[in-house]
């Protein structure tokens, strides 16, 4: 049977229930109940949700290879294997693992379990109101969405199943089927946002340990969907397909609920660092993963040049990103924030190579964001080596959507809908919690910008920033691809933009064949799996 069929095919695993919040996303098997005896009560809904967010965490890799490997943010490391360098370099074949869909699809069939079969658990005053059905169902639609739109960015055109696959007899039906139009995938994606929205809180609530009732967990809020994740997702929607006015109102929508955490400076990099910030107002949603229940992700592995720590350096950050942090790179690292990025670049975003990862110069530059326990000061002389993650322990909670991702969208899509005075604000407002000067204001390698610069200039400011804020995290290609958008059509991008920026991080001898690829945008997109190609006929029509 076709490996991505199997994967579809889920049966409901109970979880035994651990003591804290975190355990919520962190569950170990114990048993397997059949679906005929599903649904018997609220915790068999708990049993369901746990299994679709669980689904997140093999995608980890592939939002960061896949959103950073094709764009201007990174570079193949020394390690970097045949599909890190099809990917850099724009020439993908069908037999690179990161065509390989199953993930997605794993992901998408969970949260079509949870939305088929949560309606049939019994209501329970206590444990289990209308809201909190609601709440489990809008969650479920969130990570449905989320999973289509990322097949939608790399795939284009992809199968479509809004159903639950529970019967093997269903298989050949409806995953041998065609693709369905990338503009009609996303027209449901919009509606089931604005189902999610309607569902889900501001907040997350949980049965009390002691007492009935439910309580806020200010934990599970960064590790499940509330209201202002799903605003997120709808902004980055609505910027794909240049519906700007749509996409500004969302914005609002999470201004609601949420407001950008100021004053950070150095403690900025907390976010990375520290795995449970059960107070922090930054993460709107992440994925867990816990060394001590044994789920780890290859973030280390993919990054470090440590083979000590399991680190194959695979990817590296590009010359460009660093220089856009620190303009002076590797020669001098500033401690001015006129001239550098002194909060997000060397020593937080990056920094140098093992052991001592504090020499700009002759040392193979790593990604410090999955890394490092503490920020890195930049140094000539060897000293004690800074706090990082102990070896093979990658267990670092990355985001999939944060406030400051939020600001730069709604940023991106004031400016695109004439206001550009809210654009500027936006920006100044991420900058300004790490100590930056305004966009106003000149720094070293970049141009200021005001309500009288044009919009492709306060765009050019604007990936700028997302560079600097969300360097790294999965983002950057598909920014790329969404201004690209915005420079022509939706159905048309500009192609010269998109290539224009990539090929700065292309070495010269690779630049006229990359450049000749990325011409055409139908190349930005990934080809279906020879796998899936073979199993499904309708893939190579």
């Amino acid at each position: 049977m076709n490996k991505n069929i199997r994967g579809l095919l889920i049966l409901v695993v109970v979880v035994v229930i651990g003591g804290g919040c975190k355990k919520f996303l962190a569950p170990a098997p114990k048993d397997v109940v059949l679906e005929s005896n599903f649904p018997k009560n609220y915790w068999d809904a708990e049993f369901m949700l746990r299994g679709a967010y669980q689904a997140l965490q093999p995608l980890v890799e592939y939002q960061f290879v896949l959103g950073e490997m094709r764009g201007d943010w990174v570079t193949p490391g020394t390690g970097a294997d045949n599909d890190i360098q099809e990917l850099a370099y724009h020439r993908v074949t069908a037999n690179n693992r990161y065509t390989e869909w199953q993930p997605y699809y794993d992901l998408i069939n969970r949260a079509n379990y949870v939305i088929k079969n949560v309606p049939r658990v019994p209501l329970d005053s206590n444990y289990f109101p209308p809201a909190r059905r609601d709440q489990y169902l809008g969650e479920a639609r969130f990570l449905r969405c989320w999973a289509y739109f990322n097949l939608v960015e790399n795939f284009g055109s992809v199968p479509f199943v809004w159903d639950a696959v529970d019967d093997i007899s269903k298989v050949d039906t409806l995953f041998r089927i065609a693709p369905t139009a990338q503009d009609r995938i996303l027209d449901s994606v919009e509606v089931d946002l604005q189902r999610a929205y309607a569902a889900c809180d501001f907040q997350i609530w949980v049965p009390n340990s002691f007492d009935a009732g439910l309580r806020v967990s200010y934990e599970q809020g960064q590790l499940r969907v509330r209201k202002q994740a799903v605003c997120e997702l709808q902004a980055q929607v609505y910027l794909w397909r240049n519906k700007y006015t749509e996409a500004v109102n969302v914005c609002r929508n999470y201004s609601l609920y949420q407001a950008l955490p100021g004053g950070m400076n150095a403690s900025w990099f907390l976010n990375f660092s520290q795995n449970a910030l059960p107070f922090a107002a930054e993460p709107l949603l992440r994925v867990n993963f816990s060394f001590a229940a044994r789920e780890t992700n290859s973030l280390m592995m993919l990054t470090s040049n440590d083979p000590a720590s399991g680190g194959k350096y695979m990817v590296a950050p590009s010359t460009v990103a660093m220089k856009t942090y620190n303009p002076l790179y590797p020669d001098a690292i500033s401690t001015t924030n006129t001239k550098d990025d002194i909060y997000r670049g060397f020593g937080y975003s990056y920094a140098g190579g093992a052991p001592y990862y504090n020499k700009p110069r002759s040392s193979a530059p790593v990604i410090w964001k999955f890394l490092g326990l503490a920020a890195v000061l930049p140094d000539s002389v060897n000293n004690v080596p800074p706090t990082i993650r102990a070896a093979y322990q990658s267990d670092y909670v990355p985001y999939i959507n944060r406030c400051g991702d939020v600001s730069l969208l709604w940023a991106e899509a004031a400016n695109r809908s004439g206001d550009k005075a809210t654009a500027i604000s936006n920006i100044n407002a991420v900058r300004g919690r790490v100590g930056m000067p305004n966009a106003t204001t000149p720094v070293t390698g970049a141009d200021s910008i005001s309500a009288g610069s044009s919009v492709e200039k306060i765009e050019d400011y604007i990936l700028r920033e997302w560079g600097l804020e969300l360097g790294f995290e999965g983002r950057r290609w598909f920014t790329l691809m969404r201004m690209a958008r915005h420079r022509g059509t939706a159905a048309a991008p500009n192609a010269s933009y998109l290539s224009g920026v990539v090929l700065k991080r292309v070495p010269a001898a690779q630049q006229a064949a990359v450049g000749a690829v990325l011409a055409d945008p139908k190349n930005w997109y990934l080809p279906y799996n020879a796998t899936e190609v073979k199993l499904n006929p309708y893939l190579s029509k």
